[in-house]
């Protein structure tokens, strides 16, 4: 998977974690949330994404309508990039009687996501959301730092205590009584579904065979996995919270003893094996261990389920006094997760490291804070030259520009497309004042044309508008272009590079900047008197439109560029445009002065620089737009 390519435009693929038959789980970064995630991908035949979406569209009904149209039964049908979202219980009442609508739906991934969301617990790893899109499932989950106790037990099976064994025994232990107070079932118990993070923190995961028990404890009997499934899971009987015992059991002499006697190659084999193992007594493993935990142990894997502890709890209560100190066993716990993965003791199988580029980094909040700012910026400029050429509030003290330019701030700070509008019309009326009725509607019919089809979109496209008459002031008006290009979809940042041609033509109309002067301006001085004969004079020099026919080529290379979603083809499209602009000055100039070069280039590097640091992600600012609203 690309890293350029947005999983669910949402998150950033950085890495592949596994790999099973259930699907494939990949590390990814949460853009809108700024933190890591696991997410499961699982394939689902037509069947399934047929039943998935028609469920969704299901779900969408009035209670109790009838899903048909008309006299035909309704069709399920499902598009590649229709997304389906199912949304989670956060938890379940304890008096809710769960029926076989909780497991019913038989898409894979969903009746997982279903029954790991209603299971909060420290001891097992968090299911944030559940998402189809064609026919691919996606399971979002807590992601895990750290490593499997598979792994552990491998490569660190020497440094293996009894305080270790208390501490994941203690955690997957307390992880199944809070799963079967719920009536759930897990079903697949064994090291590769248990989790150790870089604080020692034990977490159970894949909840994906888990099943519901019904009133009298039993669920439905599933898949496992040999070595650790007792033999009414492996003879497909009916399950109850014995079975998860023997699972558990089974776990636990691997971790005393080091070897699982239970592992063969096919399921008639596992039973026999079972029933005639000769087991190992873990209290011969083990130097200062009462002999006493033999019974314990032997109880819960007893082949008659009838003869095992009736709860895990009991269980756990019989075995922990046995084991050492569950506190200082995830201390040890952390200590050699962190030796196991890291990469100075063991670079060749060390965990591959997390790069997160640094505009990943920048959250919603802050991102939308950014764009107020430099919506702010641009409101101010452009509100203070409005204001100071309106005779009734020149005239005034200048405390009253500033309470003006107040409601305009607090405006654009709530919305900055609503100051952006108002800022505009404000203009506007400087002109109705200075009788240049003509350029006035011009300006307010441009505006709201503007501000209908692009700014409402989101804060990026307003920023965008301002920016012409903001960075202009200054002499850097061709930021406009190269902000639009890398920033908004073509359609958008064509229109709003048009806009800032036609504001850039009205501002340099009344001498306040110049399309390619590099000049630094002081509003108050400046004049309405000529406008409407100014800016035909502006609108007749060919100079103008060397400027705007750059500005619009840079704009359209620019934006389809970004439209790969890929950071080479952001930054070659910012050296395309970096190049046309150039080239667009020097032919309104018919040279290539300094402060022109310098006016030009500029924006042009920042447009680089943007791109290269990961600013033009297009799939990242269009999936937060309203994020950041």
């Amino acid at each position: 998977m690309a890293f350029g390519k947005l999983i669910l435009d949402r998150y950033r693929p950085i890495s592949e974690a596994g790999a099973g038959g259930f699907g494939t789980v990949h590390v990814a970064w949460d853009t809108r949330i700024q933190r890591k995630v696991a997410i499961k991908t699982i394939q689902l035949n037509d069947a399934e994404a047929a039943r998935a979406h028609f469920e969704n569209a299901q779900a969408a009904l009035p209670a109790g309508a009838p899903y048909e149209q008309g006299n035909q039964s309704f069709e399920p049908e499902y598009h590649e990039d229709e997304v389906v979202s199912y949304e989670l219980p956060d938890e379940t009442s304890p008096e809710e009687e769960f029926t076989p609508e909780h497991s019913m739906a038989n898409i894979p991934g969903l009746d997982e996501a279903r029954t790991a969301a209603m299971l909060t617990d420290s001891n097992i790893v968090t299911v944030y959301d559940f998402e189809v899109k064609g026919t691919t499932a996606y399971l979002i989950m807590e992601y895990v730092e750290g490593i499997t106790l598979t792994k552990l037990l491998r490569e660190h099976s020497e440094d293996i205590t009894l305080d270790v064994v208390a501490a994941v025994f203690s955690a997957v232990s307390h992880a199944l009584e809070v799963a079967h107070k719920n009536q759930v079932l897990h079903l697949d118990i064994k090291p590769d579904n248990v989790l150790i993070n870089r604080e020692g923190q034990v977490k159970v995961t894949d909840f994906g065979l888990a099943t519901f028990a019904d009133a009298n404890g039993f669920g439905e009997a599933g898949a496992g996995t040999i070595g650790y499934m007792p033999p009414e899971q492996i003879r497909q009987e009916n399950l109850d919270a014995r079975t998860d015992e023997w699972s558990l059991a089974s776990l636990t002499y691997e971790m005393l003893v080091g070897e699982n006697p239970f592992l063969t190659k096919n399921l008639n084999q596992a039973a026999a094996l079972i029933e005639e193992a000769e087991l190992v007594l873990p209290s011969l493993c083990w130097d200062d261990i009462d002999p006493a935990i033999d019974d314990v142990v032997f109880r819960a894997l007893d082949p008659d389920r009838d003869e095992r502890y009736p709860t895990v709890a009991e269980f756990a209560n019989e075995l922990e006094p046995f084991l050492g100190n569950a506190k200082a066993g995830r201390k040890a716990l952390s200590s050699m997760v962190s030796g196991v993965s890291g990469e100075e003791e063991n670079p060749e199988k060390s965990e591959p490291k997390i790069h997160i580029p640094l505009m990943e980094r920048v959250s919603d909040k802050i991102a939308g804070a950014l764009a107020r700012l430099c919506a702010l910026v641009g409101v101010g400029i452009l509100g203070w030259f409005a204001f100071s050429n309106i005779p009734p509030i020149q005239g005034t003290e200048e405390y009253f520009i500033w309470v003006a330019l107040g409601v305009l701030g607090v405006a654009t700070l709530i919305k900055p497309h609503i100051g952006a509008l108002l800022t505009y019309l404000s203009l506007a009326v400087a002109m109705f004042f200075a009788q240049a009725y003509i350029v006035a509607v011009l300006l307010i019919v441009a505006a709201c044309a503007w501000w209908f089809f692009v700014a409402r979109a989101g804060n990026i496209q307003s920023c965008v508008g301002l920016i012409a008459p903001a960075a202009g002031a200054f002499g850097f008006a061709p930021l406009a272009p190269v902000v639009s290009g890398g920033m908004l979809p073509l359609v958008h940042a064509l229109v709003s590079t048009v806009f800032a041609i036609a504001v850039s033509m009205l501002t340099a109309s009344f001498g306040s900047l110049s399309m390619v002067d590099w000049d630094v301006l002081y509003y108050q001085n400046l004049s309405f008197s000529n406008i409407q004969t100014d800016m035909v004079t502006v609108f007749l020099d060919p100079a103008t439109w060397f400027i705007g026919g750059s500005w619009l080529l840079a704009t359209l290379i620019f934006s389809l560029a970004c439209e790969r979603g890929t950071k080479a083809f952001d930054v070659v499209g910012s050296i395309l445009a970096a190049i046309v602009l150039l080239v667009g000055a020097f032919l309104a100039e018919g040279a290539l002065t300094l402060p022109l070069f310098v006016a030009t280039a500029l924006p042009a590097a920042l447009g680089v620089a943007g791109a290269a640091l990961g600013v033009c992600d297009r799939a990242r600012w269009g999936s937060e737009e309203s994020e950041t609203e």
